[in-house]
């Protein structure tokens, strides 16, 4: 008997997690709210009912319990989802630095309390 082997037909060259956090999202045609619900260092999914169109420039707020501040990033629609049970635009960031990348790809750990954040939260 031979093994068998599974062909992934998912292209990512880092691995994503699972989120759900507050975001908006401009573009020259749309401003948006909506969620992330999918994140790495590369890349997003943006959860929402309207849809943007794919190629389009956008800027993303992101809202981070454990930050005062969104996250603000740019990044360019990669693919659209128009489908009514999970609906979204795949999001492919640009010109992310280095500290983002970090904190983004440590965003699924953070939010479910298994990573502690680098960043002190609130004043003393």
């Amino acid at each position: 008997m031979y093994p068998t082997f599974s062909r992934s037909t998912d292209k990512r060259r880092v691995s994503r997690g699972r989120v759900s956090v507050t975001a908006t999202y401009v573009s020259s045609n749309l401003t948006l709210e909506g969620s992330v619900t999918d994140v790495s260092a590369e890349g997003l999914f943006f959860s929402s009912e309207y849809l943007d169109s794919q190629g389009e420039l956008a800027r993303l707020r992101v809202y981070l319990p454990s930050q005062t501040e969104p996250l603000e990033l740019r990044g360019e629609v990669r693919w659209v989802n128009d489908s009514p049970m999970g609906a979204g635009m795949g999001i492919r960031l640009l010109d992310v630095s280095l500290e983002e990348r970090v904190l983004l790809a440590s965003l699924p750990g953070i939010l479910d309390g298994t990573q502690a954040t680098s960043k002190p939260v609130g004043h003393a």
